[in-house]
This record gives C-alpha cells, sequence and structure tokens, in this order.
C-alpha cells in the first residue's frame, strides 16, 4: 500500500472493499467465521496444490482488509505461503494501531481461518 499516512489507507481499504460484489452464495453457516462483530464468511478451494478464497461481508472495511490479505494468498501454494511472514506483513502496514478492536479480532480470525485451511 504505497500511500503516505492512515486515513489514506484508510480510504483505499474502503474503496476496495466495495468493489468486492455480494457472493450470497457463500452465506451458509458452514462458512461463518464465528467470533467477528459483523458476519463474515469465508470460502476454500484448493485446485492441485494452489489455494483459493473467497469473502463476502456487509461490511466494506472488512471486505477491503479481505482483498489485503486474499492478494497475498490467493494462486499460492502451501509451500508459498508462510503465515508467520504474512502475519508480519500485515502488522507492518500498522492495521492494528489504526483498526477498533472489534475489527482487528475479526480480522485477526480471519487470517487464521485462512491459514487453518492452508495447513489442512
Amino acid at each position: 500500500m504505497a500511500v503516505s499516512n492512515w486515513q489514506q489507507q484508510y480510504k483505499l481499504i474502503i474503496q476496495w472493499g466495495k468493489l468486492v460484489r455480494p457472493k450470497p452464495d457463500i452465506r451458509l453457516p458452514a462458512n461463518l467465521i464465528k467470533g467477528c462483530e459483523l458476519p463474515v464468511w469465508l470460502v476454500h478451494k484448493r485446485k492441485g496444490e494452489h489455494h483459493y478464497f473467497e469473502f463476502d461481508s456487509d461490511s466494506s472495511v472488512m471486505n477491503g482488509l479481505a482483498v489485503l490479505l486474499l492478494v497475498q494468498l490467493n494462486g499460492k501454494t502451501a509451500a508459498q505461503i508462510d503465515g508467520e511472514n504474512l502475519v508480519q506483513s500485515l502488522r507492518d502496514l500498522g492495521l492494528e494501531k489504526h483498526l477498533t478492536p472489534s475489527r482487528n479480532n475479526g480480522f485477526s480470525r480471519i487470517i487464521l481461518r485462512a491459514l487453518a485451511f492452508v495447513d489442512a
């Protein structure tokens, strides 16, 4: 994210989130991530060794954060996805300092769920 301050980053995250089309077909109880303030759904598919995810939420912010995450995961193999480096690179963006505790918690749960699919 090549922007100079947090307000610009936040606007960019929201813009990305607004580009995410609703996916009513994945809004199933099995895809719901527990522990998020608002409902969030995550679906994982594997094609060969490559992992692909779909995400949906009513929150533009959560959708935008998911875009950040899925750009780093989609189409990659488990060997290419290093959970520790992923978490650190997201931390380096400064999200923890600027997001509300509930959004931080929700985003952490999304990351953990995605990484659990990759590790399975």
